[in-house]
């Protein structure tokens, strides 16, 4: 009896424990938010942000707060949100702590598809971009794996050396259609950095049901992939079938990936940094690694474009360029762990 009062202490302490450390998030993130509609070449008080979300009139004031901040303060916590769950699930399938929705080419195949959509097929629409971008990352996800798997079984090394080879693959197709096509390239270089800046509220309307519902489905799965972190062998002898829980997580990880790209271009290293930060906070379970995920990758996103705002102030860098060096300084720490 002592020692089940013991342990049901401990899940309970934990429990509180978790939830203080989700609502810390939680207000950390919505101060985020608020600085990110506040801060930029020009300096907004509480009251013209008010004004402006409540009470539009038309000024300039009100036009950059609602019009060119709030997209981005909307959408820059719904792209890290995204891209940090599909880093963990995306770790998890390969059992590889330096896979990512980047090293795996999934955002390099969802920026083509996007691209050849817009350039090759002539589609401008908002919901036909969202889902070739999700198309380009679900096709990538199965072409990677697939070929992993043939070459000799699926292993972590394997996995990110066929996902690195086709990441270029991607961004090499992408670069000579963009060569081609001069006016595309005007229109779609900003975006290929990766950036929040200059987005539609109607972007992060359409990507919002992706994201829904490739979080939820991510979700579901958190039992099966707390098994899966084990090995086929053990995880295939306490029933979770492999093949099923692989293609909806697949599935998962193009909705989320493909929803981010479609609405920020390829924002690199997300996936790669949040997974380890949620691991840290919350530990191995993955219904907390999902949660911890969501919340840690829209609190970097969202600062990373506010820091992407003054980095060489008074112009504005590509969000994706601040967290390429914070995701690169990261991967290269992680390679020589594993060197060592």
């Amino acid at each position: 009896m002592p020692l089940a009062s013991s342990t049901t202490s401990n899940r309970a302490h934990w429990r509180i424990g978790h939830r203080a450390l989700f609502l810390l998030l939680g207000v950390s993130l919505l101060v985020l938010m608020y600085l990110s509609l506040a801060l930029g070449y020009r300096l907004y008080s509480p009251a013209e942000i008010w004004g402006a979300l409540t009470a539009f009139d038309g000024s300039e004031t009100d036009v950059v707060i609602r019009d060119l901040r709030l997209p981005r303060a909307l959408m820059a916590p719904m792209v890290g949100a995204a891209l940090g769950i599909a880093g963990v699930l995306v770790q998890t399938l390969a059992r590889n702590r330096i896979a990512s929705p980047d090293t795996l080419g999934l955002n390099a195949g969802a920026a083509f598809a996007v691209v050849m959509a817009s350039g090759i097929f002539g589609v401008a629409s908002l919901p036909g971009l969202s889902v070739a971008a999700a198309a380009g990352a679900l096709g990538t996800s199965f072409i990677v794996f697939g070929l992993a798997a043939a070459a000799g079984g699926i292993s972590p090394l394997r996995i990110v050396l066929v996902g690195v080879t086709f990441a270029g693959l991607f961004d090499s197709f992408v670069n000579v259609v963009l060569t081609v096509n001069e006016t595309m390239l005007d229109q779609l270089l900003f975006w290929l950095a990766g950036s929040f800046a200059d987005r539609k509220i109607e972007l992060a309307l359409n990507g919002l049901p992706f994201i829904l519902v490739g979080g939820l489905l991510a979700f579901s799965l958190a039992r099966s992939l707390d098994i899966l972190q084990t090995d086929d062998s053990t995880a295939r002898g306490l029933g979770v079938p492999l093949g099923v829980v692989r293609g909806l997580s697949f599935v998962s990880v193009a909705m989320l990936s493909g929803a981010a790209v479609a609405m920020a271009g390829p924002v690199l290293f997300v996936g790669l940094v949040v997974p380890h930060a949620a691991r840290a906070l919350v530990g191995l379970d993955h219904r907390q690694q999902i949660g911890a995920a969501a919340l840690v990758g829209a609190l970097y996103a969202t600062l990373a474009d506010i820091v992407a705002r003054f980095v060489i102030y008074p112009r504005e860098a590509p969000v994706g360029a601040v967290t390429a060096i914070v995701g690169g300084c990261l991967l290269l720490v992680l390679l020589r762990r594993r060197a060592a």
